[in-house]
């Protein structure tokens, strides 16, 4: 409940944050349904219903966070499922929610082919709710929904989303449940994709992280990338680096990443659940992004993955919890 001497202030609680529902009217993006949450104390945002609940425009108190790419908004059901089909319509945002079966590179496994990133992230959400809630004595907005990913001769597997959202600072945390409602084995891959740009992300911007680089997607050997990491845009056309980084000893791990004049954003990832980090950067100007992703593997794809151990196999009923949490300031 609210603290007794802030209720008697208010004509209502949600003059603290509000929430509209609509639908997208133009370009690529019409007809596609979104939440637009203004929260002028905490982390405001654009929820994607036709995208897994995941995250577009984001700002905290007026620091703009997410990256946004060249093509922007585009509906969900533009997507083509091909190996590659995901970076067409891939607008960018503060999160991207890849899996549920497979994320990473594209490949086939038993006759079934696992996309770039998986499907899930293009799956429109269901049973969509948003409430304000009392969050450890902080008056929060609660916003939760489910996503189905199934398919006749493959298993299924459901994903219950909560999003909270601190009204007291720029807090937001996002709690998945991955769960197999099926009667068989399931195998399961995950990754929460969170996109920043500038002006958090400028040259001279320094990226720390309680992990250690083990490897990149593309070099052979040992990373060149060290940990703390300076950015810069390069003079011309760049190559992406894809870092694989381990996370250190603790119930949790952070990346930190401050720009020079002050802007930060904090992603904090519980190891329980996330047991990998990758870093994702392209520095090409016009560009400009960098991706702090949490993941229960790297970036390989479903095929390597089964042969490195590194995907999670939820028996029929058995699910699996993963928390990230987003900060940020200036």
């Amino acid at each position: 409940m609210l603290e007794p001497t802030l209720r008697r202030l208010l004509g209502a609680p949600d003059q603290l944050v509000s929430v509209t529902r609509a639908v997208l009217d133009e370009g690529p993006g019409r007809g596609s349904p979104i939440l637009t949450v203004r929260n002028p104390a905490g982390i405001s945002f654009d929820l994607l219903l036709d995208r897994a609940m995941d995250i577009g425009w984001a700002d905290a108190a007026g620091l703009p966070l997410a990256w946004r790419s060249a093509r922007g908004p585009i509906n969900s059901a533009r997507y083509k499922s091909g190996s590659t089909g995901w970076v067409h319509t891939f607008g960018g945002g503060l999160l991207t929610t890849c899996g549920l079966a497979s994320t990473g590179a594209p490949s086939t496994v038993d006759g079934v082919h696992h996309p770039l990133h998986g499907r899930v992230g293009h799956i429109p959400a269901e049973n969509v709710r948003w409430s304000l809630v009392d969050d450890d004595g902080v008056l929060s907005l609660e916003v939760t929904g489910d996503v189905i990913e199934a398919a006749l001769g493959t298993p299924t597997l459901a994903l219950r989303r909560r999003l909270v959202a601190s009204t007291a600072e720029p807090m937001l945390r996002i709690e998945d449940t991955v769960r197999n409602p099926g009667w068989v084995p399931a195998g399961h891959m995950f990754r929460h994709h969170v996109n920043l740009g500038a002006p958090v992300v400028v040259p001279g911007t320094v990226v720390t992280a309680t992990a250690d680089p083990v490897g990149e997607r593309d070099r052979s050997g040992p990373t060149t990338v060290p940990l703390p990491w300076t950015l810069d845009i390069a003079d011309g056309t760049a190559p992406e680096v894809v870092l694989h980084c381990r996370p250190h000893p603790g119930p949790v791990a952070a990346v930190e990443v401050r720009s020079p004049h002050g802007a930060w954003v904090r992603v904090e990832q519980d190891t329980a659940s996330w047991d990998q980090l990758v870093l994702w950067r392209d520095a090409t100007p016009g560009v400009n992004v960098l991706g702090v992703e949490p993941s229960t593997s790297r970036d390989f794809g479903r095929k390597q993955a089964e042969h490195d151990g590194e995907v999670i196999w939820l028996e029929p009923g058995q699910e699996r919890s993963y928390r990230t949490v987003v900060r940020a300031g200036r």
